[in-house]
């Protein structure tokens, strides 16, 4: 394999065998060598691959600029959230989160220390993502002796959700939150009801709810392909369905988006189920 640039001492940019830009990171991987020297795999330490080449020469501007012990947090970061977690996160994450550790290392030598005011949101509606965020702040404080603690947690399970949602940013997560709360409360409000939030239909209508919410800041929307049994399921859960129409209401007054037929019909299924279950127990 052929050097085809020089990030930095400890980082360089190749060509594998398929025809695809990686960077290869290795203590003393890239000292004095140039475009075009041969590359020492001996000192290979870790291949980092990513799909589009644009976020391929991003991911390369930040590896210029950072520790390779913060790309190597975000490796184990990016293979829990994947392999462990099963959370579709696009490769983006390295590219953002490494900036963001090192960032956040950077802050806090510096006496600087942020609140993150979605903290308990983040922790409530995404537990997978906060808990990979958890162990991401295991890792640093193995790596660097500093511990961020459970607010910088949060943040690096924002960036995380950022990733898994299609064109949204790390400030989208934080709106997302906030519609997501205010909905459950307008269910739990309405019906009167308690939540099992360890409840697979509470689990089930929570999921949605992330999809959904992303959806309006995206301002996206379900085709209507249910007109035909709208109607119908209306009709039969009509007091379901008191709790449909106030949510209709507080989106289209709060953020100017009209629910779609298909997207009233989700949330009908999902709150007639929790209260299927809340009447069973």
């Amino acid at each position: 394999m052929k050097i085809f640039r020089v990030l930095n001492t400890n980082a360089v940019v190749s060509v594998d065998s398929k025809n695809r830009e990686v960077i290869i990171t290795g203590a003393g991987i890239g000292f004095k060598k140039k475009k075009g020297d041969e590359l020492d795999e001996t000192l290979i330490d870790k291949t980092y691959c990513l799909q589009n080449r644009e976020d391929s020469h991003r991911f390369q501007e930040v590896v210029c600029n950072i520790s390779e012990k913060y790309l190597e947090i975000t490796r184990k970061i990016v293979d829990e959230a994947r392999e462990k977690e099963h959370l579709k996160v696009k490769d983006t994450l390295y590219i953002t989160l490494s900036d963001h550790i090192n960032s956040a290392v950077d802050r806090y030598e510096a006496g600087i220390t942020l609140k993150n005011m979605m903290k308990t949101d983040i922790r409530k509606f995404y537990r997978k993502e906060f808990s990979v965020g958890k162990k991401a702040i295991q890792w640093i404080l193995e790596e660097t002796g500093i511990d961020l603690g459970e607010d910088e947690a949060a943040f690096i399970a924002m960036h995380i959700v950022a990733s898994e949602l299609d064109n949204s940013e790390v400030s989208d997560v934080g709106k997302i939150a906030e519609l997501i709360t205010s909905i459950v409360q307008i269910v739990r409000i309405h019906f009167k009801i308690d939540f099992n939030e360890d409840s697979i239909a509470y689990q089930r209508f929570i999921t949605h709810l992330k999809f959904f919410s992303a959806r309006i800041f995206d301002n996206t929307m379900y085709e209507d392909s249910m007109q035909e049994i709208y109607s119908v399921m209306v009709k039969q859960n009509e007091y379901a369905f008191t709790g449909v129409k106030k949510i209709y209401q507080f989106i289209k007054k709060q953020y100017n988006y009209i629910l779609s037929i298909d997207e009233q019909l989700y949330l009908l299924i999902h709150i007639k189920r929790i209260l299927d279950e809340q009447e069973k127990n």
